[in-house]
């Protein structure tokens, strides 16, 4: 039994420095909605993970950015966004986890995270700049409906009409349920 045990022990040390076994971990986690446990494993992953050559790299440091905001960790997801935009700066997924993290963190402290507040609009116009691009295998519509969304939201409560109805209709162009509903409302 001690043989097995430390046999055991080994392979899960051993697991623990694997940056792929880490992002799968943290991925399960996060799926499971137990946010800060799934940080402690990203956090892990993003220390051992390779900058290049790990197809996974990117979508494990774009989910860590979303568990990290359900965590409301914004300093250290701040600090993950602000690091990465170099290297993930062609990943319209990138940018539209960034738009929300500034919001949010925004709204929890807007003291402390004001600046932060013209860097929500650059989010997004980024994620429409960048468009969709599949082999960046990111959630649909970040590179263009769901961004084009969110500055519609951007601008309706900047007190730009014209500009929401304007993003709002490209969202809508892809037959957006909720662009639609927002038109409806703005028209009315």
């Amino acid at each position: 039994r001690l043989k097995q045990f430390c046999h055991n022990t080994f392979h899960l040390s051993h697991k623990m420095r694997d940056s792929y076994f880490l992002y799968q971990t943290a991925e399960t986690l996060r799926g499971l909605k137990r946010y800060e446990e799934a940080c402690q494993y990203y956090g892990k992953f993003y220390r051992l993970v390779p900058k290049q050559g790990a197809g996974y790299r990117a979508n494990g440091i774009i989910n860590y950015l979303y568990a990290l905001i359900e965590a409301k960790a914004w300093d250290t997801a701040l600090g993950i966004a602000d690091k990465e935009e170099k290297n993930l700066g062609n990943y319209a997924d990138f940018y539209f986890a960034c738009g929300i993290l500034f919001m949010q963190a925004i709204l929890a402290d807007t003291r402390k995270y004001i600046a932060y507040l013209p860097r929500i609009e650059q989010s997004y116009l980024k994620c429409l700049e960048i468009g969709e691009v599949p082999e960046n295998q990111g959630v649909g519509g970040t590179g263009s409906f769901r961004a084009a969304y969110n500055l519609g939201t951007w601008y309706e409560v900047a007190g730009d009409a014209a500009k929401a109805r304007e993003y709002y209709q490209k969202a809508a162009e892809e037959a957006y349920r909720p662009a639609l509903e927002r038109l409806a409302i703005l028209d009315f």
